[in-house]
């Protein structure tokens, strides 16, 4: 049975009414402590954490650079694995901000040209291009396209993107891919990002996915290709 075939803007308009829109963080510096301050926890309880985080520290450069080590260590031990480290990295996304940014990260990054910008960002501790791409789309520097790891295994479940012998690769020809066929604007790019994400969380999961749910279960190249 040939299958059938669905375009990008379809498969993200088909998905979109099963995940309300939420209000993303848009603060460079709040998402990295966001992405810091726990490890492969879910969003609820990494939510919790960061609120905790604000509470006791701040989401200031300074406040977050001088932090005692105690009370860093306090909150990330209870995000998952490797506090120690996670709290020296909190520490240190304060003091590169404090160093680079003069504590302002999203000023710096409007005054610098794109490729610099991104640059900037990956100096950050565990910023690679999707935590660039996502911290440039959400904090609205510029309009490009980001996914995360579940937003990468959605599209290419879907047959929108090609698994590469690289996740860098893989993610660089799913971007690719998003840039080419899907709405260049920050809206769209920033719903899309959101939308892939959720749906590769609630049903395109990775080890187990729940499939007959799933909207577009009859024209999923899940079993074409390798699970991501």
């Amino acid at each position: 049975m040939v299958r059938d075939a669905i375009t990008l803007r379809a498969a993200v308009a088909k998905l979109s009414p099963l995940y309300p829109q939420t209000k993303p963080l848009t603060d460079p510096l709040a998402i990295l402590v966001w992405e810091n301050v726990g490890y492969l926890i879910d969003d609820e309880k990494r939510s919790k954490l960061f609120a905790e985080f604000n509470s006791r520290i701040g989401l200031k450069a300074r406040r977050i650079a001088d932090a005692p080590m105690t009370i860093l260590t306090d909150i990330a031990k209870r995000g998952g694995m490797a506090p120690q480290q996670r709290a020296e990295r909190l520490k240190e996304i304060g003091a590169l901000a404090m160093r680079e940014c003069d504590g302002d990260v999203l000023s710096a990054l409007k005054t610098l040209p794109l490729a610099k910008a991104r640059s900037l960002l990956k100096k950050f501790p565990s910023v690679g291009d999707p935590g660039a791409d996502r911290i440039l789309l959400f904090a609205g520097v510029a309009p490009v396209p980001a996914l995360d790891s579940n937003g990468l295994r959605t599209m290419i479940r879907l047959g929108l993107a090609d698994e590469d012998k690289s996740y860098a690769q893989t993610y660089r020809s799913a971007v690719t891919t998003l840039a080419k066929d899907g709405d260049p604007s920050f809206e769209w790019l920033r719903r899309t990002y959101l939308v892939l994400r959720a749906h590769g969380k609630a049903l395109c999961k990775r080890s187990v996915p729940l499939c007959e749910p799933c909207p577009l279960d009859r024209i999923c190249a899940h079993k074409m290709v390798a699970k991501l």
